[in-house]
């Protein structure tokens, strides 16, 4: 495909399918039709062989049943600070105590080799994040969670499709969340899924769930117009020939008025109750959106997995840099490719100067952050890893020679 240069470091995973069908639904009056739920529910249980599967409005949401359902008010869930300040919220707002555990450098996962040590008679749960798309050590934490008879909780917000053993992720443990949500591989524009074995389980997340309304239909039509206009500020032509160099000067200069459009800030406050306008359940529109896609899944894979190949056989020789482990196995999906290195504004800066867009990894690590204060645990390689790691783009849409560039740029920031 020729195309302009460069391509943006991130695209929704969108199409104009989607936004026709999303206009058709809201001017048709349709919104509140269809058994799509319901029938999204069927497939996904199907498709990662679980017995029960749940349609949520956000993965948050989904973690947030998970621990509510199975946690006594002050009982503990030890789990990785390398994530969302969102998920620590609804652990608390789930009466539970987040207890954080330190990761591995490598995969920026839960390292299994510190969690025993951390397991007292009120923990009830180890909450497991397959981060990027990379499967946590499920085998060693199963193991543990078997001998202190806990259960074992898997944020795969961002590994739906990734499979280990013939097991998907989410169905490892007994409880799993997947995101549909706008940066998602499969994207809803808002949307997430709760599967689980346990009939039990089930039965309480569907009682708290059913006294939710439906998304309210203007707050879903926001966020669609929202991503159109970032799906065509990110198209190729319109992105390479006028934002990245407006981009690329806001960087060169320090502007923090240019650079800030496209810098991601989550959201780091802290919350102690659900708040009211999480209360809401998955709609038709968001259900049909997904069900569309769900053959898309092995593709999509495919395509990030041939672009991580280029980046580990380009990168592997430069030993400045921390790079995730090449599997392909089905085990890592690839949700982005997060590269380490000291000084990443300095690679950063030089990567944006040589016609190359990347983005910084913007999930803090949470012990750290003053908003958890109250549980605060010292967790140095998730601080490192909130300092050093870039999102090296690999989306569906991404030309695999800019892949090839991105190498390139690289290897020469390194005198290779």
């Amino acid at each position: 495909m020729n195309i302009c240069s460069p391509q943006a470091r991130f695209r929704i995973n969108s199409s104009a399918k989607d936004y026709l069908i999303s206009l058709n639904v809201f001017l048709s009056g349709s919104y509140c039709q269809g058994d799509f739920c319901h029938r999204l529910e069927q497939e996904v249980s199907l498709l990662v062989n679980t017995n029960f599967a749940i349609a949520m409005p956000q993965a948050r949401v989904g973690l947030y049943f998970a621990i509510s359902a199975i946690a006594r008010p002050g009982q503990e869930v030890i789990l990785s600070p390398n994530t969302i300040a969102d998920v620590i919220n609804m652990v608390i707002c789930a009466g539970a105590v987040p207890v954080f555990c330190d990761i591995e450098p490598a995969t920026g996962n839960l390292d299994p080799s510190l969690v025993e040590n951390l397991i007292t008679r009120n923990t009830v749960a180890i909450l497991a994040t397959h981060l990027y798309g990379l499967i946590a050590p499920m085998d060693q934490l199963g193991k543990i969670a078997r001998k202190h008879n806990l259960l074992l909780i898997e944020d795969a917000a961002q590994a739906f499709g990734a499979r280990k053993n013939c097991q998907y992720a989410g169905t490892m443990g007994d409880i799993g969340v997947y995101s549909f949500g706008m940066a998602k591989n499969v994207m809803a524009f808002f949307g997430g899924m709760l599967v689980t074995p346990h009939e039990h389980i089930e039965k309480a997340v569907r009682q708290k769930l059913e006294a939710f309304p439906l998304m309210d239909k203007g707050k879903l039509g926001k966020k669609i117009f929202s991503c159109l206009i970032k799906d065509i500020a990110s198209y190729d032509c319109i992105f390479s020939l006028f934002l990245f160099r407006l981009f690329r000067f806001g960087y060169r200069n320090n502007i923090k008025a240019i650079t800030s459009l496209i810098e991601t800030e989550l959201d780091l406050t802290g919350k102690s109750e659900l708040p009211e306008i999480y209360k809401e359940k998955m709609t038709p529109l968001q259900a049909k959106l997904v069900l569309a896609k769900l053959q898309k899944v092995e593709p999509d894979f495919q395509h990030r997995l041939a672009c991580a190949r280029i980046y580990h056989e380009s990168l592997k020789d430069i030993p400045e840099l921390i790079l995730p482990p090449m599997r392909d196995d089905g085990s890592h999906v690839y949700n982005y490719y997060p590269i380490g290195f000291k000084d990443r504004i300095a690679l950063r800066m030089f990567l944006m100067t040589h016609d190359r867009d990347v983005a910084l990894q913007h999930i803090k690590n949470t012990a750290d952050l003053p908003t958890f204060k109250k549980y605060y645990r010292d967790c140095p390689e998730a601080r490192l890893w909130a300092k050093q790691t870039i999102m090296m783009p690999n989306y569906v849409k991404y030309c695999l020679k800019e892949v090839q560039k991105n190498s390139a740029t690289l290897r020469a920031f390194f005198g290779k």
